[in-house]
C-alpha cells in the first residue's frame, strides 16, 4: 500500500449517489477502509451485481440504504469520517447541510482519486475543464500521446471515473482528465501538472445560480498549482481573459503559463495563420499544418491549439501531432453530419446544451438552417443565440420545456425565419423535413440539456439519427 492510502486506512466512508461514480468508488475504497456506506434516494435503483466488494477479511464492510428519504436521515452521519460526493447530487440536500454543520469533509471523486495517486503519478496528470470542447479536447490529446507511444488513460466527466485508473495503470500513465463544474465544486488539493481552460459561457446556471459562480469554480482547476506546473487559457474568451487581468498565475507561485489565441497577439503562445497553427513553447518554436483535417469551424482550431500546447510538453513531434489530426473524426453527436436526405443535408449536433455550442454550430452555415432546438430548461440566457438565428436561420423548431421560454423570447425581437413548437423530437424532425428546402440543412443543435425528454444527449441523438434514417430508407 502505498503511503498515500495509509490515510484511509480507518476511515468510516459515505458514498452520496450511487450511479457509476459512486459505485466505482466503493468498488475501489472498500478493501483500503474501515468501513462504507452507500446511499442513493431512488429506492428502485438496480445494483445488485454492480459491486465487488469485501472487507480486509473477506466480509463486506459496505452497507447500502436506498430511499426517497435517505437523504434527510441525520443519524447517517454518525461517527463518519468521510464523504464523498457524486458529481449529480446537488449541494442543498439536508444531509450535505447536516454535514457542513458537523465539519465533516466533504469530497469529489476526483478528489479522492488524487489523495490516492503518488507524487510519481500526479506529475503525469492534464486536465481540461470549459463550458464546450472538453470532450474533443481530452480525446484528440489521449490519441495523441497514444499515437507518440505513451500509455494514457482518458478519464473524468468523458464516462470513466478518475477512480477506476488508481492502481489499475502503470507508473508512466499519463491520465488526461475530463473535468466540470460539479466535480470541482468539491475539490481542494487536486492540482494537475498541466491545467487547460477553453471557454466559459453560461451553462448549469439552475444549479450555480451566477455566471460568476459558475466561472470561480472553473478557476478552481488552478487553484494548487505549484512552480513548474503549466496553466494553459484561451485568451480569446473574454470571461477568461478578465480574470487574467487581475490574476497573474505565473507571479503568484511560478506556474508556466502558456496562452493560446485564434489571431497572433502579444503574449500568445500559440495562433492561426493560414492552415498552419505556430506555437512557441518553452525553447520550442514550430508549426502544425492543418489543412486536410476531419475537424472543422473556428473552434475546432481552438481546440486544436490547445491539444496541441498539452502534447508539446511531452515533446511529441510536429510530425506525430499532424498525422493523427489528419485521422482524428468529430466525435458522435458533436456537429455529425448523417449524410443526405430528400436532397436536405442532416447534422446531429446534440452535445449541444448551451447557447454558445450552438452558436458555434451554426457559425458553420450560410442562411440555409432549419434548427431544432429545445430541451431542458437549465435557468440560461438565450438572448446571445438573436443575431445567430438572424443570420443562419430559416425555420426554427423549439421542443422542450423550454420551448414557451425561446419563444416568447423570439417574439421580441424582428425576425424574419418562420417559428414552430412541436411537442416531440419526432414531429419537430417530420416538420424539419417538410419546411426544409432542398440543398440546405436540418439541424439539431438543442442549446439545451435533454433530461426533460431523454436520458442524455446520447439518447437524444441517436433518436435524431435514427429519424432522419428511417426517413431516408423511405425514399
Amino acid at each position: 500500500m502505498n503511503d498515500n492510502l495509509t490515510f484511509f486506512k480507518n476511515k468510516k466512508i459515505l458514498v452520496i449517489g450511487l450511479g457509476k461514480t459512486g459505485v466505482s468508488v466503493i468498488n475501489k475504497i472498500s478493501p483500503i477502509v474501515h468501513s462504507v456506506t452507500g446511499i442513493d434516494n431512488n429506492p428502485n435503483i438496480n445494483l445488485s451485481s454492480n459491486f465487488s466488494i469485501s472487507g480486509s477479511k473477506g466480509e463486506s464492510n459496505v452497507k447500502i440504504i436506498l430511499g426517497e428519504d435517505v437523504n434527510r436521515k441525520k443519524e447517517l452521519l454518525n461517527d463518519i469520517d468521510l464523504i464523498i460526493i457524486s458529481p449529480g447530487v446537488p449541494s442543498e440536500i439536508p444531509l450535505i447541510k447536516y454535514s457542513q454543520e458537523m465539519k465533516i469533509p466533504i469530497w469529489s471523486e476526483v478528489e479522492l482519486a488524487w489523495n490516492m495517486m503518488t507524487k510519481e503519478e500526479r506529475k503525469n496528470t492534464i486536465a481540461v475543464t470549459g463550458t464546450n470542447g472538453k470532450t474533443t479536447v481530452v480525446s484528440l490529446i489521449g490519441k495523441i500521446l497514444q499515437n507518440a507511444g505513451m500509455t494514457v488513460q482518458i478519464c473524468g466527466n468523458i464516462g470513466n471515473p478518475v477512480i477506476d485508473t488508481i492502481n489499475n495503470s502503470k507508473y508512466n500513465t499519463v491520465r488526461v482528465i475530463e473535468v466540470s463544474s460539479f466535480q470541482l465544486e468539491r475539490v481542494y488539493k487536486f492540482a494537475p501538472h498541466i491545467s487547460i481552460i477553453l471557454n466559459i459561457t453560461s451553462d448549469h446556471i439552475d444549479r450555480h445560480l451566477t455566471i460568476d459562480n459558475y466561472t470561480e469554480l472553473k478557476f478552481k482547476l488552478f487553484s494548487c498549482m505549484s512552480c513548474g506546473d503549466f496553466a494553459i487559457f484561451n485568451i480569446d474568451d473574454e470571461r477568461i481573459s478578465k480574470r487574467l487581468e487581475v490574476e497573474d498565475y505565473h507571479k503568484r507561485s511560478q506556474v508556466n503559463v502558456i496562452n493560446y489565441g485564434f489571431y497572433y497577439k502579444e503574449g500568445a503562445n500559440l495562433w492561426y495563420e493560414n492552415n498552419n497553427i505556430f506555437y512557441r513553447i518553452k525553447s520550442s518554436r514550430g508549426r502544425i499544418d492543418i489543412k486536410k483535417i476531419f475537424l472543422q469551424g473556428n473552434h475546432n482550431i481552438s481546440n486544436i491549439m490547445a491539444s496541441v500546447a498539452a502534447v508539446k510538453l511531452f515533446n511529441v513531434s510536429d510530425g506525430n501531432i499532424e498525422n493523427t489530426l489528419k485521422k482524428f473524426k468529430p466525435l458522435y453527436h458533436r456537429l455529425e453530419y448523417l449524410g443526405v436526405t430528400d436532397e436536405i443535408r442532416c447534422f446531429n449536433d446534440s452535445k449541444s446544451t448551451n447557447p454558445d455550442s450552438a452558436i458555434k454550430a451554426l457559425s458553420n452555415f450560410d442562411k440555409e438552417v432549419t434548427l431544432i432546438m429545445g430541451g431542458m430548461d437549465k435557468n440560461m440566457n438565450f438572448e446571445t443565440l438573436i443575431p445567430f438565428l438572424n443570420q443562419k436561420v430559416n425555420n426554427l423548431i423549439i421542443i422542450g420545456e423550454v420551448k414557451l421560454k425561446i419563444f416568447n423570447m423570439v417574439k421580441k425581437y424582428r425576425h424574419d425565419y418562420k417559428v414552430y413548437m412541436c411537442q416531440t423530437l419526432e414531429d419537430a424532425v417530420e416538420k424539419g423535413f417538410k419546411t426544409t428546402s432542398h440543398g440546405e440543412v436540418l439541424l439539431l443543435s438543442p442549446a439545451c440539456a435533454s433530461m426533460d425528454m431523454f436520458k442524455d444527449y446520447r439518447e437524444r441523438g441517436e433518436r435524431f439519427k435514427y429519424l432522419v434514417k428511417k426517413r431516408k430508407s423511405r425514399q
